[in-house]
C-alpha cells in the first residue's frame, strides 16, 4: 500500500457507446469496477469512486472508502477529476477509469517515479506516440488548472495534459501495455471477456 496516495475511479459517464453502465459489466464473477478496485488496493491508501446520481447507490454497495458524485453531471472526466481534487485528503491522487480492469502496480509505480515539485499532472505516452491519459496522477494543486479549463468550457482531459506543469512518461514495455485496456463498446467488451476466459 502506498501511503499518501488516493485512488479515484471515474464512474460518472453515461456509457453511450456501450449502451449500458460499463462499471457493472461482468467478467466472470466480478464486475469491471470490482476488478479495478482489487487492482488499486495494494497501490494506494484509499480507494474512492466518482459517479452520478443514478449509480451512486450501486457504488455505495462496493468495498470503497468513499463515493462522490460529480458537481455537475454530464461534463466529462475533467469534472470527475475536479470533484475528486476538491475532496481529497492527500497531495497526490491517482485517477483510473472504471473500465480499466487490468490497471497494475508496475505502471502506477512508473508514473509515481515522476512526482516532483514542478509537476502537477502525470500520464503516459506510448512508443507509437499515442497519449494515454489514464491512469493519471494529479497533485491537489492541479485543481486550479482543472477549474479554469472547465470554466472555459473544456471537457477533454487532453487539454489538461497540455498544461505547462503536465508530464508525459514514455511507456514502451510490452508487458505493461495491457494495463491501458479499456472498454467502450460491445466489441471491446466481447474481446475483453474472451481474453479473460483464455487467461484463466
Amino acid at each position: 500500500m502506498r501511503s499518501g496516495l488516493t485512488g479515484f475511479i471515474l464512474a460518472g459517464g453515461k456509457s453511450r457507446r456501450m449502451g449500458r453502465e460499463k462499471a457493472f459489466l461482468k467478467i466472470g464473477s466480478r464486475t469491471l469496477i470490482e476488478r479495478v478496485i482489487e487492482n488499486l488496493r495494494p497501490c494506494v491508501e484509499h480507494v474512492s469512486a466518482i459517479g452520478h446520481p443514478g449509480n451512486r447507490r450501486q457504488l455505495c454497495d462496493l468495498p470503497l472508502d468513499n463515493v462522490l458524485v460529480d458537481y455537475r453531471c454530464g461534463q466529462g472526466p475533467l469534472m470527475g477529476i475536479y470533484t475528486a481534487l476538491m475532496h481529497t485528503e492527500t497531495a497526490w491522487n491517482l485517477f483510473v477509469c472504471c473500465d480499466m480492469p487490468w490497471v497494475e502496480a508496475k505502471l502506477i509505480e512508473r508514473l509515481l517515479a515522476h512526482c516532483t515539485a514542478d509537476v502537477s499532472v502525470i500520464a503516459s505516452i506510448l512508443a507509437d506516440e499515442k497519449v494515454q491519459p489514464f491512469p493519471m496522477l494529479c497533485h491537489v494543486k492541479a485543481s486550479r488548472s482543472v477549474g479554469t479549463l472547465l470554466d472555459r468550457g473544456e471537457r477533454s482531459v487532453y487539454s489538461l495534459l497540455r498544461e505547462s506543469d503536465a508530464r508525459l512518461v514514455r511507456v514502451e514495455d510490452p508487458d505493461i501495455g495491457r494495463a491501458f485496456t479499456n472498454v467502450n463498446t460491445q466489441e471491446d467488451y466481447a474481446k475483453l471477456y474472451c481474453a479473460a476466459v483464455l487467461s484463466r
